[in-house]
């Protein structure tokens, strides 16, 4: 399920003259006839865009190859994180950007999406990476995957419930020479309302996959204790599938919440206080909390079990109703504006993604539901560690752009064209002198650090030149009028300061 929370502008208008805006941007950078665009048609996800780039022929010009191998190329190269999650990062339209966070999703969770940003018209999708029941994604064809679920929008809040537990994929997009500042949010939240009002988690007594009549039963369910008359409350917008009594659970109401295929199952009420068929409300009044069935001998308390799509499918109703911590630690407005070069203060290595931790308030169950022992970091894991390098230690003085903030770290992109995090602690602005060269012969200044690239500058003999920052021991940075990046080739240069 995936639905709107707030009022996500979505205008269509607007998203067609974006799609045309975009579409026009590939056929006049790739000299296809102008007609090419009134062809198109129509786009409403990214899916759609992508079959139209391709049906005119713009997916094999230069400007659309490029864009659809970012599209795909975030299934490889994504950034793990752990909701919740803030960062604030910087989509160059000249780079044909994608975004891609790989995060943990646990059933019965809820994880909306907040995206801050002045660009208009962007994609946004969200595909299962590798899940308990449907195997991974990477099985099928990676170049043009199925998402599911798909958008263009503007900014706005998304809520994604997961239909099984596993990896999730957060792609976004802008479209082609489209760009700007955009702040991503990811937070966690349980998706129904916790049933007996006045009580929270620390009265769940039993669990879970807990083993009852000496090993013949496995409880299916979470039992909350609360005192006898205690009102319980709807979870959902559901119907009430059944009103009724039972051996073990005593009386009972049973609800059929439809748009999530679950039922949900209220045992040893002492009141019943609705009626078959009737719709319900979250916060609905439906009984009250008693010991009848085979609870008559404990306190009073509601066992409640949640199952998907039939009686056969029991799953564990702690994350349906355990809210995950979802305070964010500001990403911090970086100390320097996002796009700016900079120089490492020490040696560093920069990582795919910094060491993080969840906000997930784990289940204490140990076991499944016919009683097998599971692990409970695999289900909802709690930590993920720190990702491999990208690159070899970068020396003090190494020129880094940055991309991107979030809490203690940056991203950065090498000049190399690879992207990482940094510790904030371990870079500083490139804006004065690393050191200073005194031009001997006329020396070119390239738009890239690689032999060959175009040159953008030429300084004549005599001339003196302020190395801002360093790429490996060949390469220095020099920032012309306005703050625009140019590398010099360091070999035989000679230094005066």
């Amino acid at each position: 399920m995936f639905s709107i929370l707030t009022a996500m502008r979505v205008n269509w208008r607007r998203a067609w003259g974006a799609v045309l805006a975009g579409v026009a941007a590939l056929v006049l950078g790739s000299c296809a006839a102008p007609e090419q665009l009134l062809r198109v048609g129509t786009a409403q996800s990214h899916r759609d865009y992508v079959f139209g780039l391709n049906s005119h022929g713009l997916s094999r010009t230069s400007a659309g190859a490029r864009w659809i191998e970012a599209s795909s190329a975030v299934f490889s190269n994504a950034t793990r994180v752990m909701p919740p999650f803030v960062e604030s990062v910087l989509l160059d339209p000249l780079e044909y950007p994608a975004l891609g966070y790989e995060f943990p999703a646990t059933l019965g969770q809820r994880v909306d999406i907040e995206i801050d940003t002045e660009m208009e018209g962007f994609f946004v999708d969200v595909f299962l990476l590798h899940g308990e029941s449907s195997g991974t994604l990477m099985s099928s064809n990676p170049r043009v995957p199925e998402a599911l679920h798909s958008w263009i929008s503007d900014h706005g809040t998304l809520s994604f419930e997961p239909q099984e537990t596993g990896r999730y994929l957060l792609r976004i997009q802008p479209q082609p020479m489209r760009g700007g500042e955009m702040t991503v949010r990811l937070l966690p939240d349980a998706a129904l309302q916790w049933p007996v009002p006045g009580t929270d988690r620390r009265q769940v007594w039993s669990y879970f996959g807990d083993s009852r009549a000496g090993g013949a039963r496995v409880h299916h369910g979470l039992d909350i204790f609360a005192p006898r008359g205690t009102p319980l409350v709807a979870v959902s917008p559901s119907a009430v599938m059944r009103v009724g009594e039972r051996r073990l659970g005593g009386n009972i109401v049973t609800l059929s919440d439809r748009e999530r295929n679950l039922r949900i199952y209220y045992a040893h009420l002492d009141e019943q206080l609705t009626t078959e068929g009737s719709q319900v409300r979250p916060g609905d009044v439906i009984g009250t909390v008693g010991n009848t069935g085979n609870a008559f001998t404990t306190p009073p308390h509601l066992h409640i079990g949640i199952y998907q799509a039939n009686w056969r499918r029991p799953v564990d109703p702690w994350y349906f109703f355990v809210s995950p911590d979802r305070t964010l630690h500001p990403a911090l407005s970086p100390q320097y504006r996002i796009g700016t070069w900079l120089r490492t203060t020490a040696e560093v290595v920069p990582v795919r993604y910094p060491a993080a931790r969840s906000g997930v308030i784990q289940s204490p169950a140990r076991f499944d539901a016919i009683g097998r022992p599971i692990d409970v970091e695999q289900i909802a894991p709690s930590r993920q560690s720190v990702g491999e390098p990208v690159s070899d230690p970068l020396a003090a003085g190494s020129a880094l752009r940055l991309k991107g903030a979030r809490r203690g770290f940056y991203r950065v992109a090498l000049p190399s064209g690879e992207q990482g995090y940094v510790p904030r602690a371990s870079v500083t602005a490139a804006a004065d002198a690393l050191e200073v060269i005194t031009v001997q012969q006329p020396r070119a200044a390239y738009v890239a650090p690689e032999p060959g690239s175009d040159i953008v500058a030429q300084f004549s003999p005599g001339e003196e030149v302020a190395v801002v920052a360093r790429f490996g021991e060949r390469f220095g940075l020099v920032l012309r009028p306005g703050g625009r990046a140019a590398w010099i080739d360091m070999v035989n240069a000679e230094r005066s300061g």
